[in-house]
Formats: structure tokens, sequence, C-alpha cells
């Protein structure tokens, strides 16, 4: 056999298996279906994430210093006396730098910052240690909500969200004459909450009289979902 002749049927075999293989896999992407889903729970939020934000401003560091120092050790004196436990307290180091203030005046100065986080189950706890801290000058906090069932309610979600993709891509499926044979991938990202909504400082002066975190409240915990189905 010619050369020419040898490199034409080497050619032809290979756009042949080019051709086939193309086929295959255009075959293959046919037969499968990707559904994005959505799995939801609610769950009690038990828990009170409360935030205390130490902060001072004054054009000496050393004044700025000393009374933030007058102010961490009221804050650690109060969460001593309500008895809160060291595990539900996360507080971060102070930091000071300088700053200049765009106002009318434009002083500059040494600006100190100090964030702790505390867990409370407690809603009167929460009301009363806010009043405390206004009365002693701190004017930057803030409590959000949370549950100690956040973790289970968020594995509960997961299985509701594939759930719900498994049920959609039969629907599809049927609705093309096809059946679902077979779960190729799930791509998963966490949308885990940390908090379900705020309470201003001033709320804790208008509640005083009655409030509104008497009422039951519930944390919707939601995980999402995308799944391939092979269907024939």
């Amino acid at each position: 056999m010619k050369k020419s002749s040898i490199i034409s049927v080497i050619s032809l075999f290979l756009l042949v298996a080019l051709f086939t293989d193309a086929s295959s896999q255009s075959s293959d992407y046919d037969s499968r279906i990707t559904v994005d889903a959505v799995g939801e729970v609610q769950v009690s939020a038990d828990l009170i994430h409360f935030r205390v934000n130490i902060t001072q401003f004054k054009e000496d560091a050393r004044e700025a210093f000393q009374i933030h120092k007058e102010q961490e050790q009221y804050l650690t004196e109060l969460l001593l006396e309500e008895g809160i436990a060291d595990s539900n307290i996360t507080a971060n180091p102070i930091s000071i730098s300088h700053i200049r203030r765009y106002n009318n005046t434009g002083e500059s100065g040494y600006e100190t910052q100090q964030q702790v986080l505390i867990s409370l189950d407690d809603v009167t706890q929460f009301e009363s240690m806010q009043i405390k801290l206004i009365e002693n000058g701190f004017t930057n906090f803030s409590g959000s909500f949370t549950s100690s069932e956040i973790k289970q309610a968020s594995d509960e979600a997961l299985k509701k969200a594939v759930e719900e993709a498994r049920k959609k891509a039969e629907i599809l499926a049927d609705a093309a004459g096809k059946s679902i044979t077979d779960v190729l991938t799930i791509n998963y990202h966490s949308s885990r909450p940390y908090a379900a909504r705020a309470e201003s400082v001033q709320m804790a002066f208008d509640a005083s009289g009655g409030s509104l975190l008497q009422f039951e409240r519930t944390i919707s915990v939601t995980e999402n979902v995308s799944v391939q189905f092979r269907i024939e």
C-alpha cells in the first residue's frame, strides 16, 4: 500500500474515532439534568450574641488608653457579677491608632478599639446589662439572636435540599418522558446563619415597660445544593 494511502486510512480512522467520542460525550451530556434546590428548617432562637465595642477617642494616647482600661475593668466586673462563664466570652486585644476626624473641628487624636462577644441564654439578663452599660458610659453595643440547634438544623436542611432537588428532577424527567437513574454530582456551599436580627441601644429604653423580646423567636436555617442527575 502506498504511503499516501496509509496516511489517508489513518486520518480517516482518527476522524471516525473523534466523531464517535464526541457523539458519546454529547449523548452523555444530553442524558443529564442539573437542579438547584433549597432546604429550610425553622429553629427556636434561644441564644443572644451580645457584642460590646469598647472605644475611646482622646487627643492624648495615654488618656485614651487609661479611660479604655477603666471601661474594660468595669465590663470584666459586670460579667463576673452576672455569672457569665468564660466559655461564653470572647474578647479581642485592645488596638489603638492615630486618626483625624473629618468634621467641623478637624481634630486629630488617638482612638482605642476592643470588641467583646458574649453569649447569653437569658433575655432579661441581656436587657439589664444594656442599661448598666449605658449608665457607665458605653454607647457602642448590639445584640443578635442565634440558636443552640444550628448544627442539627443545618444537617436537616441539607437533607431536605437534596430531597427537593430529586423531586424537581423527577418532575422534569417525567415531563420529558424519561426517568432518573443516578446521581452524578452534588455541589454544596454552606449558608449557615450567624444571627437572626439585631436590637439597637435605643430599644433598651423603649422596652423598659415591656419588651418585644418576650415574643417567641425563630431562625430560618437554609442550605443550598446543585445536583446533577443521569436520566434515561
